[in-house]
């Protein structure tokens, strides 16, 4: 796994942590507490989102030094929202085998995963108030982690 991948699991690691002694403390509002969940969220958004890119990124450049295909992967891979579907299309460009692979290890729980990130999110993004547990963002980047495994196993150079 790519050390900056490795490094952005093990800071949110340590962010879950800090999110579980915070809900802990009775002295806390539980606004605050909420709003430490939602950018946990908007983190584990990132984290997924990125990782996915840079994995297909260092994939490319591990086939290619053509700056004209690196850029068009670059370009491909702005518009990627971390959803089963997209991931999923996405891979499938590079390798249909792929696709298939991951069709049969990114299951729906984690699709459902991906989604409750990708929604709350964008709620938390857009102001709306969210209904989002520690518990339930958890088990989320749980999925989160796996998949961005999958992806990395399978798109290996």
């Amino acid at each position: 796994m790519h050390r900056e991948i490795v490094e952005q699991q093990l800071k949110l690691h340590r962010l879950f942590e800090q999110a579980k002694d915070l809900q802990k403390q009775d002295s806390i509002e539980d606004e605050t507490k909420s709003g430490f969940v939602s950018y946990l969220c908007v983190r584990t958004f990132g984290y997924v989102e990125s990782s996915v890119k840079m994995i297909l990124r260092e994939y490319v450049r591990s086939r290619t030094s053509d700056i004209p295909t690196f850029n068009y992967v670059n370009a491909q891979l702005r518009n990627l929202t971390p959803r089963r579907e997209q991931i999923l299309e996405l891979v499938g460009q590079f390798n249909q085998n792929w696709n298939a692979n991951l069709r049969e290890s990114i299951t729906v729980d984690h699709g459902d995963s991906l989604r409750g990130i990708v929604v709350n999110r964008n709620d938390i993004a857009h102001g709306d108030d969210v209904d989002l547990s520690l518990v339930d963002l958890e088990r989320y980047f749980i999925h989160a982690q796996e998949v961005v495994q999958f992806v990395f196993d399978e798109c290996r150079p």
